[in-house]
């Protein structure tokens, strides 16, 4: 998830963006309505990201680090409650993004548009879940899991099945539901491995 397009013309497109495709409910707004909302001209906007489809990239690539800086921030916040609960606020951080109203709009329109698209959109939610799951290795290996990295992976990858869920099935995720999903998620990573057995 790097970005190679910095500077304030690309920022400026990328919110005017972002924010069109959040009101047209993830649908991909047309480049003479992105550079209108930006106060930019069509050669401003060619010259930073050089077609639609990069600056789509863009913005994709931007909120997944966005929600990667987030749960990073919840997990290192719950550190001193160990293990579970370090991994426990990592899953929690990535369900919430369904549970609040903008965060909620926001993320549907990110992830609609990293549908694969493009030749690289669609392989931020790849990244998004390997990120994650970079995260969650550490807690999942205090916590005995025998292999660290595909416990963690797995756990990333559900917490993101359910986030996109939850977002095009057009669910608010209550409290029990979040629990029950994130209870599920660290039992599964600690449980003892079926091939020790």
């Amino acid at each position: 998830m790097e970005n190679s397009v910095g500077g304030a013309e690309a920022e400026r497109l990328m919110e005017a963006g972002l924010a069109l495709m959040v009101a047209e409910d993830g649908r991909r707004p047309r480049v003479t309505d992105i550079v209108a909302a930006a106060g930019l001209s069509n050669d401003a906007f060619y010259r930073t990201f050089g077609s639609k489809d990069a600056l789509v990239e863009a913005i994709v690539e931007r909120g997944a680090r966005t929600v990667v800086g987030y749960v990073r921030h919840r997990m290192a916040a719950s550190a001193a409650g160990g293990p579970k609960e370090r991994l426990r606020a990592g899953l929690e951080a990535v369900a919430r993004q369904a549970a609040d109203g903008e965060s909620a709009r926001r993320t549907r329109a990110v992830l609609a548009n990293a549908g694969g698209r493009t030749a690289r959109a669609g392989h931020v939610v790849v990244a998004l879940v390997d990120a994650l799951a970079a995260l969650f290795a550490q807690p999942a290996a205090e916590l005995g899991a025998a292999d660290p990295i595909r416990s963690a992976r797995t756990a990333a990858g559900a917490v993101v099945a359910a986030l996109q869920y939850w977002l095009f099935a057009g669910e608010v995720p209550g409290r029990i539901e979040v629990e029950h999903l994130v209870g599920f998620l660290v039992a599964g990573v600690g449980a003892p491995d079926a091939r020790r057995r």
